[in-house]
């Protein structure tokens, strides 16, 4: 027995020093008041081994995580919403001092921790993850944060631009459109930040889902948002780096998961592919939510961005930029439509302009107020519209259609025709021509009129018959198994609702999943 007490008495110190410790202070990055004006907390949350960095994991939705793991909640959602959903292994929360001094005591080692403090009702990260030793079990971090409630009348959208590409491939059954949308949002009060909200509805290529998006993440859908507020995370250009900001998936269609060794993790922002500012740093506190929005297609998503403005800085007023890259495309069997979304913002933006592809059209008209958002295009640039300051007013509403132009029309048809290994029927080439008015028969025209007007009442009455709704729906729900049934589905589906025997809302949604059915054979090459 006292072998075995004396053997407890050595071993128990170092049991004790396997418990880590960080301190250090919350503190007003603008230089204001050292002590707080709001309860505070601070809290750390150990990362799995394959999860992304923090500083990834806070660009996409990660408050109400915290939040809720703060109050000890059974159930807290993930942090990182939709797009980097990451579960933490372990939490650790204590109050702030009114004068922002922390101390966490009890922390794990050799964890990846990532690390926060709440001030009024925002956790502001700390950057960059903590990783405790044997050898360095306790770590002093300061952590910036920014008084909110500067004035919302001063706060405004410097710019809006829009950039829009397009891809005509062989191997994709529809004309690619890539968007590009950029906002320069600015703060000019010294002391305070202002916390914004903006709402981007994203494109959804054909035959994709807004459930199925997130994990195409760098490839059809990327975001950033940064400000003026810090310098950037700046490393040379290495194998870790190549997948950086793509929050695990791996960069698109065809990426690798992300390989995460032992260590504190940060992902640089000089290697963000939407970063092309090196004055820019990645912004944490806040939320960037995924929402996939209710449609009768499933193909509908919002990005909501709820991110602070920082304070003016030497002069200079603080500025958030928020890039989205998102894809869309118009089926070559209907080269003709167009890709259609709106624009809201909460803010008036002084100057919105644009570039697109020479292939591709352009129009975007303000609701309501009879004037368009751009000035004459040249060379396929829009400026800003000269004669209205801003060019769109808060809470004004902005249409914007891009479609593909006659040519590249008629590149998409003859690709479709390549496809299908049959030519569009040429309709003019049947039609009789027209004959010489002296040498009409009139009798023909009476008769034919005659048996017309017999069959009237009998052609109305037929008109308005519609199938049994049963029928119609248990006939609507089958998806044809083959891509020529899909294209007699199409025809059939066409001629019912010429003849009334569908109501328009049935034939739209339905011809809508026809055509994703019809996507999504050529996908797997089924023929």
């Amino acid at each position: 027995m006292n072998r075995f007490l004396l053997l407890l008495f050595f071993m128990l110190p170092t049991g004790l020093a396997a418990q880590g410790v960080l301190s250090g202070r919350v503190v007003d990055a603008a230089g204001g008041s050292e002590y707080l004006d709001d309860a505070a907390l601070i809290g750390a949350v150990g990362l799995p081994a394959n999860a992304p960095p923090f500083n990834e994991i806070t660009a996409a939705q990660w408050q109400d995580a915290f939040t809720a793991l703060s109050a000890g909640s059974e159930q807290p959602p993930q942090l990182g919403g939709e797009l980097a959903p990451v579960t933490p292994t372990a939490t650790f929360f204590g109050e702030v001092q009114g004068d922002g001094s922390y101390r966490l005591e009890g922390l794990p080692l050799e964890t990846r921790l990532g690390v926060a403090a709440k001030v009024g009702d925002v956790w502001w990260p700390l950057r960059e993850e903590i990783w405790l030793t044997q050898a360095s079990s306790e770590l002093t971090k300061r952590i910036d944060y920014f008084r909110l409630g500067a004035d919302p009348g001063g706060v405004r959208i410097e710019s809006y631009r829009l950039d829009a590409f397009n891809s005509l491939r062989p191997d994709l059954r529809y004309g690619a459109i890539r968007v590009f949308e950029s906002l320069r949002i600015v703060n000019p009060d010294p002391t305070r930040a202002a916390m914004v909200h903006i709402e981007l509805r994203i494109l959804i290529p054909p035959g994709m889902s807004a459930r199925n998006l997130p994990s195409m993440y760098g490839s059809l859908l990327s975001y950033m948002q940064g400000w003026s507020a810090k310098p950037p995370v700046e490393s040379p250009m290495t194998q870790a780096n190549q997948t950086a900001w793509t929050f695990g998936t791996g960069g698109g269609m065809h990426g690798q998961g992300v390989s995460v060794g032992p260590g504190a993790h940060t992902s640089a922002d000089n290697w963000h592919p939407l970063n092309s500012d090196p004055v820019l740093a990645m912004v944490g506190a806040g939320d960037t939510e995924y929402r996939i929005d209710a449609s009768p297609n499933g193909r509908a998503a919002t990005l909501i961005f709820n991110r602070p403005v920082p304070p003016a800085l030497n002069g200079m007023p603080g500025v958030l930029h928020i890039h989205v890259a998102h894809n869309s495309g118009v089926l070559l069997s209907s080269p003709g439509d167009k890709v259609t979304f709106e624009r809201m913002f909460e803010y008036s933006v002084l100057d919105a302009n644009a570039r697109i592809a020479p292939e591709l059209t352009l129009s975007a008209l303000v609701e309501g107020a009879h004037r368009r958002l751009y000035g004459e295009p040249e060379n396929n640039a829009y400026p800003p519209n000269p004669e209205f300051a801003p060019n769109l007013k808060s809470g004004e509403l902005v249409k914007v259609a891009l479609g593909f132009n006659a040519d590249a029309q008629l590149a998409m048809r003859e690709m479709e025709e390549r496809a299908t290994g049959a030519a569009e029927p040429d309709n003019t080439a049947s039609q009789e021509p027209l004959q010489n008015p002296a040498q009409f028969d009139w009798s023909m025209l009476f008769k034919s009129l005659a048996f017309v007007f017999g069959l009237a009442f009998v052609g109305a009455l037929v008109a308005t018959l519609r199938w049994p709704r049963e029928k119609q729906l248990k006939r609507l729900a089958e998806l044809p198994a083959t891509r020529k049934e899909v294209l007699e589905g199409v025809n059939q589906l066409e001629l019912e609702y010429k003849e009334g025997k569908l109501p328009a809302r049935a034939y739209s949604e339905h011809r809508q999943r026809l055509l994703n059915r019809l996507v999504e054979l050529d996908a797997r090459g089924k023929e």
